[in-house]
């Protein structure tokens, strides 16, 4: 509680460094802009990629995950081995794979429960960044974790446990949600893929005895979308959107009613991409301190991945995204992490990051649109 509490002030004071000098603005066009942030976001002395250098100065697993391949096809290939060394040491130490490292070297996740996407997305990166050293190495502790994320995650039948989990909506005060179990989807397709990659067992797949995409299909998809959960069943920006960015639906079908529901529900509006919410949706108290913070705002790592699944069925309309986040990043001089409206989010206590290794993300897609 003590380094979330640290991290709040520091958030805070940031923001109020915001309203006096406004946000950081960095020289040249779009291309250099996002080259010079993700030049910043890698600490030389640790070796290892931090998520920005605005608010999250530290590793966080999933934004990682997400920017994985994208820096490697940009060339950051030595920088992504690096990385996941230092993660591994540290997340080895700590007997667990939480959300975030922070300065002190020490794991911990936000909210101060379980999250299940931090522990997949560890495996996806290993997996794209093909570190075969790193996982025989490794391999006790990641055998450890895919039991405890069982254990953690899922029923006896392979369905999700009644709890909240900490994910990257983690405002959210929800329960068996479609994405946590995207995520399980996603780590026994990951332990598979890697498995393959080794040429032979390394680790022990527990999870593939519970038929998890059936599972997603059966109790997730209602013939047009994916619902939110079973508590809130709205059509969600995340829920409609990872299955297919991370490849663990690859129905063409599916997917083109996923992008015209969230089409419909003016998620891509006036530009990706929004997280969606209903009447009911709950979320945690710390919610008081950003109003309307996972509501209607538009989160550009989301956007990036939206504007990935979309590319594979519409150039066209994924090309005008990019345009779009050009046109933000030209305007702004930087990576906005999330917009209200077309300017960058702003509460009493919270400024949104100017500086996000998400960069990576659109350069990547920018690089893909010209192929």
């Amino acid at each position: 509680m003590f380094e979330l509490l640290r991290e709040g002030l520091r958030i805070f004071s940031r923001k109020i460094n915001v309203n006096a000098n406004g946000w950081k603005k960095y020289p040249g066009n779009d291309k250099e802009i996002c080259k010079e942030i993700i030049n910043r976001c890698y600490d030389s002395k640790n070796r290892y990629f931090r998520t920005s250098v605005g608010n999250y100065t530290f590793f966080y697993a999933r934004d990682f995950g997400w920017c994985t391949e994208p820096l490697i096809n940009l060339g950051y290939k030595k920088e992504v081995d690096s990385t996941l060394k230092y993660a591994l040491k540290i997340y080895e130490k700590d007997g667990q794979i939480t959300v975030a490292i922070n300065d002190k070297k020490k794991a911990f996740n936000f909210p101060e429960i379980y999250s299940p996407d931090s522990v997949a997305y560890i495996f996806r990166s290993l997996r794209i960044a093909k570190s075969r050293r790193l996982i025989e190495k490794y391999s006790k502790f990641l055998n450890v974790q895919v039991k405890e994320f069982e254990r953690e995650v899922l029923k006896d039948d392979g369905m999700l446990l009644a709890r909240n989990f900490s994910g990257m909506r983690d405002y959210i005060r929800e329960t068996r949600l479609c994405y946590d179990m995207t995520m399980a989807c996603m780590l026994c397709d990951e332990i598979n893929r890697i498995n393959d990659m080794m040429g032979h067992t390394v680790i022990d797949n527990v999870l593939k005895k519970h038929n998890l995409k059936s599972k997603l299909l059966k109790n997730y998809w209602n013939g047009k979308y994916f619902i939110d959960g079973p508590n809130d069943k709205y059509c969600s920006g995340h829920a409609n959107t990872y299955p297919y960015y991370l490849d663990v639906i690859s129905d063409r079908k599916m997917l083109k009613s996923s992008i015209k529901s969230m089409q419909d529900a003016n998620l891509d509006k006036p530009f990706p991409l929004k997280y969606g919410y209903s009447k009911n949706t709950k979320f945690i108290w710390l919610n008081i301190f950003a109003k309307d913070w996972e509501k209607d705002t538009m989160w550009a790592m989301l956007g990036m991945a939206y504007i990935n699944i979309i590319m594979r069925v519409d150039k066209d309309k994924a090309a005008l995204h990019i345009e779009q986040y050009k046109k933000n990043i030209l305007n702004n001089h930087c990576f906005i992490e999330v917009y209200s409206g077309f300017g960058p989010y702003k509460s009493s206590f919270y400024a949104a990051d100017d500086s996000m290794l998400w960069a990576s993300m659109y350069l990547d897609l920018k690089n893909k649109l010209k192929s």
